[in-house]
């Protein structure tokens, strides 16, 4: 269920991205990296573990920590950003036009 909670807020986020870019509607719904509204778990898109290092290593992801603060100042991975899931979010942080890979617990 977080899971499904945090694809939707990425998804708003990607949305209000594209948004701010002054893209129409017609534009956004027809790039393949238009946000989605995920239904399921099953829906939320999987990245491997070496495929989500190797996009990050080549500059072109970055890392969410969706995890509370004081989990992600216990220990996280190098370089990641801390978002906390379910908190009012700023999300100027991240970076546009990279892929976004959330992970929590």
């Amino acid at each position: 269920m977080k899971l499904i909670a945090l694809g939707v807020m990425l998804a708003a986020f990607l949305m209000q991205s594209d948004c701010s870019k002054g893209a129409s509607p017609a534009t956004t719904a027809n790039n393949t990296n238009a946000a989605k509204k995920i239904e399921k778990d099953a829906d939320v898109p999987r990245i491997a573990l070496l495929d989500a290092k190797k996009e990050v290593d080549d500059g072109n992801a970055v890392i969410v920590d969706a995890r509370g603060e004081s989990a992600y100042q216990a220990e996280h991975i190098a370089g990641s950003i801390n978002i906390p899931f379910g908190m009012k979010n700023d999300f100027s942080a991240l970076p546009k036009g990279k892929k976004i890979i959330v992970y929590c617990s």
